[in-house]
């Protein structure tokens, strides 16, 4: 196959007119593991800009769900606006300016502008306002950031005859009303999209079960796609993948497929496991990805470059419960591709490095007890921090990842939040010693 790496830019004045199509049916996760996000992208160096950024909060309560902006300068929620469905997850948009906010059950998306953009040397920090456009694709559910794009996979409806499909987006679409181009495809199915540099990787289904098991290449043309073939190593059960500068990996019922791109093909090898890969986390500063298994939640170093794996004991002999180990409730990559965090249900998040892929801290969190709501991970773009929401206090939690510790107050709020994202400016990743560089990237939102 011969690529055209021509990245054209399409704006569709109101989402795909509509990617109502059931072209754009979306998968996308809900993950097994009620965790994942997908949203890593490289951190641009904004030089000596500084700003904290905003987190989008989303609350839900039937008719009443709304999303929260909540300004970290200000120390204080600048903007509250009603959903028009409850938010099923919640992700930043490739650049961070706006926050996507995924109504998996009503087959659309709402998109949010926190307000906070670059205008020459200086942040603008305007009012947060809801866009007046909606994307709309059946069952929105994985989305995958990359190189300053992201992809958006709609599962679709087989009971309904609504197809699987992704569509491609930019921040810059979304400041134009729409997406970059969509693609559908056949049939129906929970599968994945992940953006590439002009391409797009997206989950193919070839059995009679309607499961996706490989992955189909389709090469962007201004605002269209053209099929480019098939990979041709099967991936049974597949779910969740991740991408670095070099390297794209899927997590298999039997292992992970590695998809490494030379020239106009793709370099394919399948690194076989004894458990099923359901999550794959990745950072464009890391040589090595982290898969994690289901539904034990072991996790998994993978170096693509030498096609190794290796078993990483994040728990060290945790256990909830007499002779039960801990699983993983949540687990996410931070922004800088430096921390892997793990929360585990009893409350104690696990800080990994992923310069030696051991636990750096064990830090117990003070959660209320909230059956209807797991907590939430998000992470500043522009500092060391990270944030995990406690919808039984109605507040959210702040980790410091330079010093290790969880701050000794909270961010009060005067509802129970449920999805929380982190939007504003985002700096250069810091270089710390024994970081890989140059391959990595975003986190998956899968399980």
């Amino acid at each position: 196959m011969k690529f055209d790496y021509r990245r054209g830019v399409f704006i569709a004045a109101a989402f795909c007119a509509s990617l109502a199509l059931t072209a754009c049916n979306n998968d996308t996760g809900s993950s097994e593991l009620p965790g994942e996000s997908d949203e890593h992208d490289h951190d641009h160096d904004h030089g000596g800009i500084d700003s904290a950024g905003r987190l989008i909060i989303t609350h839900a309560d039937g008719t009443n769900s709304r999303v929260h902006v909540y300004d970290l300068e200000d120390e204080a929620i600048v903007g509250s606006y009603a959903l028009t469905y409850p938010a099923s997850s919640i992700y930043a948009s490739p650049e961070h300016r706006y926050a996507l906010l995924f109504q998996r059950d009503n087959d659309q998306i709402q998109v949010l502008d926190s307000g906070l953009h670059l205008h020459d040397d200086h942040v603008h920090a305007d009012d947060p306002a809801m866009l007046g456009f909606i994307l709309s694709g059946i069952r929105p559910t994985h989305y995958r950031v990359n190189d300053g794009q992201a992809a958006v996979f709609y599962d679709g409806n087989v009971d309904a005859g609504a197809l699987a499909g992704f569509a491609l987006l930019t921040d810059e679409s979304l400041a134009a009303g729409g997406v970059v181009a969509s693609q559908s495809l056949s049939p129906a199915h929970h599968g994945i999209a992940e953006p590439l540099d002009g391409l797009v990787l997206a989950s193919g289904v070839s059995g009679s079960d309607g499961r996706p098991d490989g992955i189909d290449i389709y090469e962007l043309h201004g605002d269209h796609f053209h099929g480019e073939g098939a990979l041709a190593t099967a991936c049974p059960g597949l779910h969740g993948g991740a991408s670095n500068e070099s390297f794209s990996v899927f997590g298999c019922t039997d292992g992970v497929l590695v998809a490494e791109l030379h020239g106009d093909h793709f370099h394919e090898a399948k690194l076989d496991m004894s458990e099923r890969v359901a999550s794959v986390l990745g950072h464009h500063g890391l040589d090595h990805f982290a898969a994690f298994a289901s539904p034990s939640t072991n996790l998994y170093e993978i170096d693509p470059s030498v096609d190794s794996v290796s078993e990483v004991d994040w728990r060290g002999g945790a256990e909830s419960s007499p002779g039960q180990p801990v699983n993983a409730v949540r687990y996410a990559l931070d922004s800088h591709g430096e921390h892997p965090l793990i929360l585990d249900d009893a409350n104690t998040l696990h800080v990994l490095e992923t310069s030696d892929w051991r636990v750096a801290a064990r830090l117990a969190l003070p959660l209320g007890e909230n059956t209807n709501t797991a907590p939430a991970l998000a992470f500043s773009g522009a500092s060391h921090h990270a944030f995990v929401t406690d919808a039984a206090n109605q507040s959210i939690h702040r980790i410091d990842l330079e010093t290790l510790t969880l701050d000794s107050e909270t961010i009060a709020l005067d509802f129970a939040p449920e999805g929380l994202a982190w939007t504003g400016i985002a700096g250069a990743a810091d270089d710390h010693d024994g970081h890989g560089h140059g391959h990595g990237h975003g986190h998956d939102h899968d399980q």
